[in-house]
């Protein structure tokens, strides 16, 4: 078995075959993380926050971590990727048009859709 580090260019193309990642933040001392879904958006990630934490990090200007990957725990081989950026509101389509939806899995009330740059992204893939 080989730990590859994986460059930003692998990082951004494992990331297109998932649709479910980790969204972290700091607040009030503690790490608060939830499972969202997201989409890939040129240079940024695109997930929909309903309002509480998650949203108040974005407001704040806090950075914000996503972290996706997938494992093959008979084979023993998987990858694993983190982005993380200062996240912002996307908007409405006419301010920011193309932007995808995120297929969002849970019936949430209202969400707000929110990208998170890809400032630093980090990726490892353990393989045969």
């Amino acid at each position: 078995m080989s730990l590859e580090v994986l460059g930003p260019r692998a990082c951004r193309r494992l990331l297109e075959q998932v649709s479910v990642a980790w969204l972290a933040h700091c607040a009030d001392g503690a790490v608060h993380m939830v499972p969202v879904n997201f989409a890939v958006h040129g240079t940024e990630i695109v997930v929909h926050s309903v309002y509480g934490r998650s949203l108040t990090a974005v407001a704040e200007g806090r950075l914000i971590t996503l972290a996706a990957g997938h494992f093959d725990e008979e084979a023993r081989t998987g990858w694993s990727v983190t982005v993380t950026g200062r996240a912002h509101l996307v908007g409405d389509p006419l301010v920011n048009p193309g932007a995808p939806d995120a297929d969002v899995w849970a019936d949430l009330p209202s969400t707000v859709p929110v990208a998170v740059p890809m400032t630093t992204v980090t990726g490892r893939r353990v393989q045969r």
